[in-house]
């Protein structure tokens, strides 16, 4: 998840998009690319979460934007993808993207360490049972 100071968070995705929001945070959602800077200047969000699966191309032109003007410096970047791609992600990490937010990470793993470890309980007490009735 991502690690900033509270504040204002600027997210670009489509309105059907799955990109994790932190908790505490005012978060300002909008869902084309010609919105994101007069917003910023309005706004003044501490960090942006582009969703690159959403942008496509633009997502070059807007980090090209936001990394080459001062003004910008101070926001954090964040890109959400579905899956990790070398050479893309490389070159968006060049480009000023400073955290990747990926798909498989914001799937809660806590549920399936809880339900495998009621399964291999239960087992155990079944098998335990079984083994006693054998005898």
């Amino acid at each position: 998840m991502i690690r900033m100071k509270t504040g204002k968070l600027l997210v670009v995705a489509s309105s059907t998009s799955l990109v994790p929001i932190p908790a505490k945070k005012q978060v300002i959602h909008i869902t084309g690319t010609e919105r994101i800077f007069p917003l910023i200047h309005e706004q003044k969000p501490d960090g942006i979460i582009l969703d690159y699966d959403h942008l496509g191309t633009d997502t070059e032109k807007v980090l090209r934007r936001l990394t080459g003007n001062p003004y910008y410096s101070k926001i954090k970047i964040s890109c959400y993808k579905t899956k990790a791609h070398t050479r893309v992600d490389d070159l968006l990490k060049t480009l000023g993207v400073q955290h990747f937010i990926y798909a498989a990470d914001t799937k809660p793993k806590a549920k399936n360490n809880a339900v495998k470890a009621l399964s291999e309980m239960l087992e155990a007490r079944l098998i335990s049972t079984l083994a006693e009735a054998g005898y």
